[in-house]
């Protein structure tokens, strides 16, 4: 059984490498609960056994850092470079001013966090789940966690918190009554709100985009078959459009209203690029495997991290194509920037730097793979080039293009032709 069981991890994944994501090596075993980046190369990770992780290359290395537990840590929040916090079981919080060089540890009372947003560095909020049973509680400081005040729910315990400002938010979690709370009033009150009857009653994911476009998931309907609702009226009423036949969803991000995506049990990872009138399956099926948490910095530019240390990367957003996404061994030496304009008609300059003297390969593909065009195909000296892409002769829609040098893959980065 062990060496079947190895065998289906292995071939799941080989699979990734024809998936739009790629494994990141984390250097730990134990299950990671949370992932933030701050930008496109620097970003944390915290898991179970007191593991956090950081990347200042965009997760080719990982360093584990020390907080001196072996508690679980469930949730990591930036408020910039410099001032963050990491939270988890027994009332732990530490507080980072430093860009996570010390960490001081936050005095709480002995409770399970599981989750957390803050507004700035002094206004946050978080959410328990009683280790001693009863109702869960909403915390809130508003002087960065030197006190805090708490507001009793009616929920067993809270999976989820998001605010888009320092007056309305939301959170999910398990309850009987309602499938989750929102305020409008800085979390002075809380009002129960429902979706569609025959969901279940342990909601794990919530995410609004502004305060009228929101997305719940995780909630199991009718014949177990599970869906991401979805409002565009702040929460007065919830759409069902896209059944979800495979996956609960742990986590949701969007990047803009449009672009979205879900991770979750099973270890698939679903996309949507209509705000969620359909959604697209990304990865392939790994039971007992589920992805807990998921960030993006842009639209193309995600990770995902769950059970057993794994931390997935996208560049191109978690679209499958025909070539190979951004290989995880880039040389730190070459450099591929953002087209601009972005989108563009009919014209758009790539940028790209070389470290070291090496053959370059610069081509441009459509969304199906296919080359469209080569740019670059020759001998370059260590520098910064710039080159022109002419898209008058093709239709609109979405391209990409990619770098190599020596051989190897450096990036892939989308664009877009608007005409």
């Amino acid at each position: 059984m062990i060496l079947f069981l190895s065998f289906i991890f292995l071939i799941a994944d080989c699979c990734y490498s024809q998936s739009g994501w790629i494994q990141q090596s984390s250097g730990v075993n134990s299950n990671i609960n949370s992932v933030k980046f701050i930008n496109s190369q620097t970003g944390w990770c915290v898991g179970d056994s007191g593991n956090v992780l950081k990347t200042t290359n965009g997760g080719i290395s990982w360093i584990i850092k020390s907080l001196n537990t072996t508690g679980n840590l469930s949730s990591v929040f930036f408020i910039s470079d410099e001032t963050s916090y990491i939270a988890g079981d027994n009332g732990l919080i530490f507080k980072s001013v430093n860009s996570g060089m010390s960490w001081d540890n936050i005095s709480f009372q002995s409770s399970r966090i599981t989750c957390m947003h803050f507004i700035n560095a002094d206004l946050g909020f978080i959410g328990n789940y009683p280790e001693s049973g009863g109702q869960a509680k909403i915390f809130k400081t508003t002087n960065g966690g030197l006190t805090w005040d708490s507001n009793q729910v009616n929920f067993l315990f809270i999976s989820s918190i998001h605010f888009i400002n320092s007056s309305i938010g939301w959170f999910t979690g398990f309850s009987f009554s309602c499938k989750y709370s929102a305020t409008s009033d800085g979390g002075l009150s809380w009002v129960c709100g429902n979706i569609p009857p025959g969901s279940d009653i342990d909601v794990r994911s919530i995410f609004f985009i502004d305060h009228l476009n929101g997305w719940i998931g995780s909630p199991y309907v009718q014949l177990g078959i599970r869906t991401i609702f979805r409002t565009t009226n702040g929460g007065s009423n919830w759409y069902a459009p896209s059944i979800l036949t495979s996956n609960s969803s742990y986590s949701l991000f969007f990047s803009d209203i449009n672009n979205g995506w879900s991770a979750g049990d099973q270890g698939l990872i679903y996309h949507t690029s209509n705000a969620g009138l359909n959604w697209t399956q990304q990865t392939p099926i790994v039971n007992n495997r589920i992805y807990r948490s998921i960030y993006f910095t842009d639209s193309l530019t995600g990770w995902c991290v769950g059970d057993s240390g794994r931390i997935l990367k996208t560049t191109t957003g978690g679209i499958l194509t025909n070539f190979t996404n951004t290989n995880s061994e880039i040389p730190t030496e070459y450099k591929l920037y953002q087209n601009y304009p972005n989108p563009f008609n009919p014209k758009t300059i790539i940028n790209y730097e070389l470290g070291i003297t090496n053959f370059v390969s610069l081509k441009v593909y459509d969304a199906l793979g296919s080359e469209v065009t080569t740019l670059v195909n020759e001998k370059k000296t260590a520098g910064s080039y710039e080159v022109e892409f002419d898209g008058s002769n093709l239709p609109s829609g979405i391209y990409f293009y990619r770098l190599e040098a020596g051989g190897d893959i450096i990036d892939t980065k989308r664009m877009v032709l608007l005409k």
